[in-house]
């Protein structure tokens, strides 16, 4: 049923959105203090969270940053190294787009429903883990209509370890659990091998907004669609995100961890509040934590072709700040999983 909650939500701001600008991508004069702001970004994500289960995705964790405008990097005034990168990816900057970098170290972990059995167990996900490092170009284009950016495109490419010890799975779950004084989880012997990762990820994303929607009350519509081709996660998505509040930002939007998640304003305002819902889907070719290693037997569950994420939350943000909570609802991933998962998402970013 709650698939079916979240697009009765979902509905009627996509209605809305429907007064929403068109997207062009004409050139306008490019002002200096376009897209000005950075951000840092924290991510975390546990299915702990008004769920209370440690089970399938239990954990994930994210850090990411994401530049200014690269093109103010291209400048006498800022030191040599960033200079030359801004000048090494001039080809991929688009004339009529502003173009930022992004960097991002990220972990999951995944488990079965039994955490407390030494034995193998076929019949459920193994143990496994992603720790990697994201590289981000990001490419934002205005719209003709107003003064925002109204289409993003990205890049990422996430090298890491997949797996088994080199992916930390059982160091950071174990002695997080010892710190907080619970049960730690007893079958990480029968956890996927060791395997370097790599992923190649593309997103595009759309806004379309309501007059006023950044001063006052609006709505925005931001669909999604993009791929991701790799050893570790090989997928094609969609989706779509609705926001409805007040002085929204003008960036799109709040995302799960996952790649092309990230992104930023040009301008925001000093208080700014909104409820945001999601839908994802995803057709997924292979997922190394339920395949198995790509070159080695190993623990492996027969993965369902697709899974859908369905996500509602509230953010609240000022200038410098912004703060987002969202629960998530996970369509079954493998075959003979008895139950959808729900996990929390909260994120905590700072402008600069």
């Amino acid at each position: 049923m709650r698939p079916f909650l979240l697009l009765s939500f979902l509905l009627p701001l996509a209605a809305l959105a429907q007064s929403a600008a068109p997207v062009s991508t004409p050139p306008p004069a490019i002002e200096s203090d376009d897209l000005r702001f950075g951000s840092i970004s924290l991510y975390i994500e546990n299915d702990k969270f008004f769920a209370g289960t440690d089970r399938n995705y239990t954990n994930g964790v994210k850090l990411s940053v994401l530049s200014t405008n690269l093109r103010a990097f291209d400048s006498d005034t800022v030191p040599s190294p960033l200079r030359a990168l801004s000048r090494a990816l001039r080809p991929l900057m688009s004339d009529d787009a502003i173009p930022k970098l992004g960097l991002s170290l990220g972990h999951q972990i995944y488990t079965p429903t039994d955490t407390q059995t030494t034995l193998y167990q076929p019949a459920d996900r193994p143990y496994a883990a992603w720790l990697y490092t994201g590289f981000t170009f990001q490419n934002y284009y205005r719209s003709a209509s107003d003064d925002t950016y109204a289409r993003l495109s990205t890049v990422e490419l996430q090298l890491g370890a997949a797996g088994g010890d080199w992916a930390l799975g059982e160091f950071v779950q174990n002695n997080y659990h010892k710190l907080i004084n619970v049960e730690t989880s007893k079958g990480w012997d029968n956890q996927l091998d060791s395997e370097p990762g790599v992923n190649l990820v593309y997103e595009h994303k759309w806004r379309l907004s309501t007059s006023g929607a950044r001063t006052g009350l609006g709505a925005d519509l931001i669909p999604h669609a993009g791929f991701s081709a790799g050893n570790v996660f090989t997928y094609a998505n969609a989706g779509a995100s609705v926001r409805l509040g007040y002085a929204l930002p003008s960036d799109f939007g709040t995302n799960l961890i996952r790649p092309s998640g990230d992104s930023n304003a040009a301008r925001r305002a000093p208080f700014g509040i909104w409820l945001f819902g999601q839908v994802d889907g995803r057709a997924v070719a292979r997922d190394l934590t339920l395949d198995g290693n790509t070159f080695t037997d190993s623990p492996s569950i027969a993965k369902r072709p697709f899974v859908g994420d369905f996500v509602t939350g509230i953010g609240i943000g000022t200038t410098s700040w912004q703060f987002t909570y969202a629960q998530a609802f996970r369509t079954k991933e493998f075959k003979g999983q008895p139950d959808s998962q729900v996990f929390g998402s909260l994120s905590l970013t700072y402008f600069y």
